[in-house]
């Protein structure tokens, strides 16, 4: 039905979601309805990032049966094995990319063209890093042969090793592929091969670990990411156009975003555990990695969410159009908000019953600090939204001189705090970190980009979601054990969508812009019922945003 003079953007075969008309009766007509109707820049974006939590959610759920299949397969020892081996693959993948995927990110749309896709930057930049990817997977074959030949003790097989220098090669090549995809707005395409990667991923891996254990298991890690491997051939083949040179801004990009990425391996890469392992004993590590799994999950969501974020907002700085960034940036994060804190207020207040449900009651005593770590982990989800908006900016110098800070401080408040607090001060020292790191994102984004945090809407988001923890925990409270699980998880979804009818913190034009951005291949039905469920958060008469 017409909402406000507009007609319903579920009808007319999605004919108004392309074009609806200017609003007369109110403050919207003016900058606000650049972001509806008519923005074909918020409809690709919005397209994009529901191809990119598309694939995410796939990504996330094929990695989490395959870590089941590798427990049960291979106990906590093959597990290790496994796990230890990603890690140096993810870890020398950041080291050895040499920023590159950070610059073919931002970078790439810029030199697009028809029938040559990207301009030959990717083929123009390969050399960056190629050799040291080629000498890294050079380096663990030596040593897997050097293991063979002197028949060396250790904790991992020469086999091991073999295949983690393949996987390592894959994932490089893969993540290339990968950046050049979403900067290029390419995001159906990534969405399609990493599905083709998640079939292969958990059969592989079945397969793999069942008859030939560690090794095994990684080939279906490979699998995961070999169809984005080869897709690098269509990229990296191209000769690049004449104008398509490595400019001075590219090189500042891609140096300060390397060096600040290895900085960060000390402040994202769970460093804390290693001070957990050092005072304590593995039981310890292991009630706090519970936690940290479930907060893992609700920060990965976002970050694919988010994918299209810095080429959508690249383009409006290029094009000098910064109220449109700062529009852009308060949307953002009024979304991620809406989605992520009632996960985390929420998740905290029933942890009680879901963390033994989910890992055993041997488990019962990680709940207060998975309470800690799901609560606080917000924090994390909302600092990829202003780093965004800096790195599009093209202010990486930033990251720079702020990681390093971090870094230290990282390192200093695990120190004091873990010997004498084990998992639970870990936790919240991890929340304190994050949290400055945060605060110092945003602040930036404020002072030197003229890019402020709408802080009223995100306290507004965070009274209602903590509205939504406590009728949770008081249904608990009073029902517990499963049953009780759902009936408080229905009581605080029902008191969470309330709170923001009787706030008024989602405008109309958010739900407007949303619902008229939509991608014009959806059906007209499922369109309208987008329009009038979401409208249902929305109370009337709207308020006008920015």
């Amino acid at each position: 039905m017409p909402v406000d003079g507009r007609k319903d953007p579920g009808r007319n075969g999605g004919a108004d979601r392309q074009s609806a008309p200017m609003d007369q009766d109110g403050p919207r007509a003016s900058a606000a309805w650049i972001l509806i109707g008519r923005d074909k820049t918020m409809a690709g974006f919005i397209s994009s990032s529901a191809f990119s939590t598309i694939a995410g959610l796939m990504s996330l759920l094929s990695g989490f049966i395959s870590s089941i299949i590798v427990a049960r397969l291979l106990g906590p020892e093959g597990t290790g094995e496994v796990t230890f081996a990603l890690f140096v693959v993810t870890t020398g993948a950041i080291v050895t990319a040499l920023g590159v995927p950070n610059v073919l990110l931002r970078y790439i749309q810029t030199y697009d063209r028809p029938g040559n896709p990207g301009g030959g930057l990717t083929r123009r930049l390969a050399p960056y890093f190629a050799l040291p990817t080629a000498l890294s997977v050079l380096g663990l074959l030596a040593y897997a042969a050097w293991l063979q030949a002197s028949g060396a003790k250790t904790d991992h097989m020469p086999s091991t090793w073999v295949m983690t220098a393949v996987l390592f090669l894959i994932y490089m090549l893969a993540a290339v592929t990968d950046s050049v995809s979403r900067g290029l707005n390419r995001f159906a395409e990534t969405t399609k091969y990493i599905f083709f990667g998640c079939l292969l991923q958990i059969p592989l891996i079945a397969i793999g670990g069942y008859f030939y254990g560690v090794a095994g298991a990684l080939v279906g890690h490979v699998g995961r990411h070999l169809p984005q491997a080869l897709r690098l051939y269509q990229y990296a083949s191209r000769k690049p156009a004449p104008e398509v040179v490595i400019t001075g801004k590219m090189r500042e990009f891609g140096r300060n975003s390397w060096i600040s990425s290895v900085i960060g391996l000390f402040i994202w890469t769970r460093v804390e555990l290693f001070f957990l392992g050092f005072y304590f004993a593995t039981t310890e590590i292991g009630h706090y990695a519970a936690g940290l799994t479930l907060a893992g999950l609700v920060v990965q969501l976002p970050a694919q969410m988010l994918g299209a974020m810095t080429p959508h907002l690249g383009r409006h700085h290029d094009n000098g159009d910064r109220p449109r960034v700062r529009r852009t940036y308060h949307r953002i994060m009024r979304w991620l908000a809406l989605l992520v804190l009632p996960i985390c207020f929420g998740g905290a207040a029933i942890m009680g019953t879901l963390l033994p449900l989910l890992f055993g009651e041997e488990f019962r005593e990680a709940v207060p600090m998975a309470q800690v770590l799901l609560a606080f982990a917000c924090l994390t989800a909302f600092s990829g939204v202003p780093s965004g908006v800096i790195g599009a900016c093209e202010r990486s110098d930033f990251f720079l001189r702020a990681s390093p800070v971090i870094a230290i401080l990282s390192l200093a408040i695990f120190a004091v705090t873990v010997p004498w607090g084990g998992g639970l001060a870990a936790a919240w020292a991890r929340a304190a970190v994050h949290g400055v790191w945060l605060a110092w994102l945003a602040v930036f984004c404020w002072r030197q980009l003229a890019v402020p945090l709408n802080l009223v809407d995100l306290l507004l988001i965070a009274f209602a979601a903590l509205l939504c923890s406590l009728s949770a925990y008081a249904v608990l409270v009073e029902v517990g054990g499963f049953g009780g699980l759902m009936l408080a998880v229905s009581a605080g979804a029902l008191t969470y969508v309330l709170a923001l009818r009787v706030l008024r913190v989602i405008p109309r034009d958010d739900v407007e812009a949303l619902v008229s951005n939509l991608p014009g291949r959806m059906p007209e039905r499922l369109a309208h019922y987008i329009y009038h469920a979401m409208t249902l958060l929305v109370a009337t008469p709207a308020r006008s945003k920015s």
